[in-house]
């Protein structure tokens, strides 16, 4: 449906409104320090036999992969001394902004022409920011795979059979994941430390946001916690946090962080396998054909929690568990029609598993109200795919191929992410605070309330989002051309110049099907409400098939001579709607974001001294192309912008 239009000031200024609200618009400064730190082990046992007929390859293996990944986040409040404090005793108050939305561009800043902005000196001051939010982690990721194979290969040679394959594949591969942190949100002044107390651990944030796009309006100066300080020392970061809370007469410290057991999972998957196919050749034709037997058994375990009726917690692990079996036809067949023209096609049925973590029956909660809980289905099906493709390819010279395919794919049990948002009250905009969240959502405890009710704390419904299977087919089909041409037939001719060479496609598809279905939160709502004139309806829309465009193409230009090696590819690709927002698996409307069309330009240089010795230069993003989000549809103002850099890697590889 049309969902009409809404007029938008796309510039203009957030003033302080102190009558009206005494602590809005706010400012704030975050610093993030994640990283992961992974140990890896592989243990891999095989052999080989030879006999007249009969080929046998055996392997065990075991792999494992653990991971931690210590994180120490902070958040800063600018307090405004050119505005009166929060008169609820709250940490933080007023500061004017400028935004400016026109351009395609997001940016905001201080408004520097009202008369209660802050100067730079202010915004510099450790005196006028105090703590708010410390957040540590340090969450453990185990993974591991046990595996045994053997396969077979008989030289059949019966009619038009050559050879058989044939084998047997088993596999246990493990997740457990625990949830190690440690949250403090502190939201009153009287438990929040100004900063002169922990300035030894402050520094000035970057000043250069201008850099990427040249613009005017951007926030220049402001404080963070040191990250580099972070990263390098932990524990005295923490300890100055913790000594300024005291000496400030705080009621909270931050302590260590301890497992949670909300957070906490545990996954095994077991398969076997047996495959079967036969190859074989008869005048033209050549291929395949064969059958695959696949058997899994899935366990999950995490953490019930409860409360007795003295509302002391009880935890209980708990483990669901499930199982799938598939037999999977494949055939493809080549036909060499001509010297130089080749057909190919091939039809087969797949799968595609669920991920661990939507199969997890734990969550994860976020210091913030806006992101979603993710909660996992332990009931997912595998996605089943059937396939087609028919091709044909024309070698018309050496190193050379014009070729053209289409292909039709279907889907069944798709996998579709929900979100299922809290009412929002649509005059105040305010959420539920309290548990169990009966018009909606989550309780979150350790989420900022923010403007989500009336008053400040932690504590407030968010949204969920788990994955469920489609009940109804999608299909995919499209044409796919290629060509490739490089001049080195013509090195007597053209010397050094017959090094080059191109290599393009070009992809068209249509996709369709499914009726499971997003729908709108409260807040895109209220906004439809007004552009439709219908205030009453609820607004939906069929999920489907996402990240993918209905036309791209890419160019590539290179060069191979001397031990020279040069490459330049340009990528593009039409809009699509994606659930990747920003940085973020979330709708930031209840559905998903459309990504505007992009394209993008790598290029790699490299030279083989010797045979031992090889150094190169690669660039990614060479234009350094935006990236830009709509909440709704293609063309709207701007949901999101990412100002993306250039990336410059020299490498030096020595074989001996």
């Amino acid at each position: 449906m049309d969902l009409g239009s809404i007029q938008a000031a796309l510039t203009g200024v957030i003033p302080v409104d102190i009558e009206t609200d005494d602590d809005d618009p706010n400012l704030r400064f975050s610093s993030d320090t994640n990283s992961r730190i992974t140990k890896s082990k592989i243990f891999r046992l095989g052999g080989e036999w030879q006999g007249d007929k009969l080929f046998v390859s055996a392997e065990v293996s075991r792999s494992e992969s653990d991971s931690t990944t210590p994180s120490f986040n902070t958040t800063l409040n600018f307090i405004n001394p050119n505005t009166p404090l929060d008169a609820g005793g709250g940490n933080d108050n007023a500061v004017p902004f400028a935004y400016d939305l026109s351009g395609g561009s997001l940016a905001f800043g201080i408004a520097s022409g009202e008369a209660n902005a802050p100067t730079s000196a202010q915004l510099l001051d450790p005196a006028n920011v105090v703590l708010r939010d410390v957040n540590i982690g340090n969450n453990i990721a185990e993974n591991g795979e046990d595996a045994f194979r053997v396969d077979f290969i008989y030289d059949l040679n019966m009619g038009p059979i050559t050879t058989v394959d044939f084998g047997y594949r088993y596999s246990k591969t493990t997740s457990l994941s625990d949830q190690i942190t440690s949250n403090v949100g502190l939201r009153t002044l009287d438990d929040s430390p100004r900063g002169n107390l922990f300035a030894e651990v402050l520094t000035a944030g970057p000043d250069n946001f201008d850099a990427a796009d040249g613009r005017s309006l951007f926030i220049k100066d402001f404080l963070l916690i040191n990250p580099e300080l972070v990263a390098s020392d932990p524990d005295r970061v923490l300890s100055i946090l913790n000594d300024a809370i005291t000496a400030h007469g705080g009621s909270r410290s931050i302590s260590e962080p301890s497992s949670t057991v909300s957070g906490f999972f545990d996954i095994e998957e077991i398969t076997d396998a047996l495959y079967a196919q036969a190859n074989f050749e008869l005048g033209i034709f050549r291929g395949n054909a064969g059958l695959r037997y696949i058997e899994t058994e899935v366990n999950s375990t995490g953490n019930s929690i409860t409360t007795d009726a003295n509302g002391d917690e009880l935890v209980e692990q708990v483990t669901t568990g499930g199982d799938y079996s598939f037999l999977l036809p494949r055939i493809n067949v080549v036909a060499d029609v001509a010297e130089d023209v080749i057909v190919r096609a091939g039809w087969s049925q797949d799968i595609r598993r669920p991920n661990f973590n939507d199969l997890s029956t734990s969550v994860t909660f976020s210091t913030s109200p806006n992101p979603p809980v993710a909660i996992g289905n332990p009931n997912l099906e595998p996605e089943e795919v059937t396939s087609f493709d028919l091709s044909v390819e024309w070698y018309f010279a050496p190193s050379s191929l014009v070729s053209a395919g289409i292909f039709y794919k279907k889907r069944k049990d798709l996998f579709v992410e929900q979100e299922f948002s809290p009412f929002e009250d649509p005059v105040t905009g305010f959420r539920d605070t309290t548990a169990p969240c009966e018009q909606g959502g989550i309780f979150n405890p350790i989420a900022d309330i923010n403007v989500f009710g009336p008053d400040g704390g932690v504590g407030v419904c968010v949204p969920t989002q788990t994955v469920i299977n489609d009940t109804a087919d999608t299909t995919q089909k499209g044409l796919e051309l290629a060509f490739q041409y490089d001049l080195s037939a013509f090195e007597d001719e053209l010397g050094w110049a017959s090094g080059f060479g191109i290599l393009t496609n070009y992809t068209i598809q249509e996709f369709s099907g499914g009726e499971a279905v997003n729908t709108a939160t409260s807040r895109a709502s209220s906004v439809f409400a007004r552009t439709t004139g219908m205030p009453d309806a609820e607004f939906t829309a069929v999920q489907g098939l996402l990240d993918l465009s209905e036309n791209a193409y890419n160019f590539t230009l290179y060069y191979e001579k001397y031990g020279f090696s040069a490459r330049a590819r340009y990528t593009w690709r039409e809009a699509y709607r994606s659930e990747d927002f920003g940085s973020t698996s979330s709708y930031p409307w209840g559905f998903p974001v459309v990504q505007d069309d992009r394209g993008q330009l790598n290029a790699s240089v490299s030279y083989e001294v010797n045979d031992n010795f090889n150094v190169g230069v690669e660039v990614v993003n060479l234009t350094e192309s935006n990236v830009e989000q709509y909440c709704v549809n293609e063309g709207a103002l701007l949901c999101f912008q990412g100002l993306t850099d250039r990336r410059i890697t020299f490498g030096v590889s020595y074989k001996y």
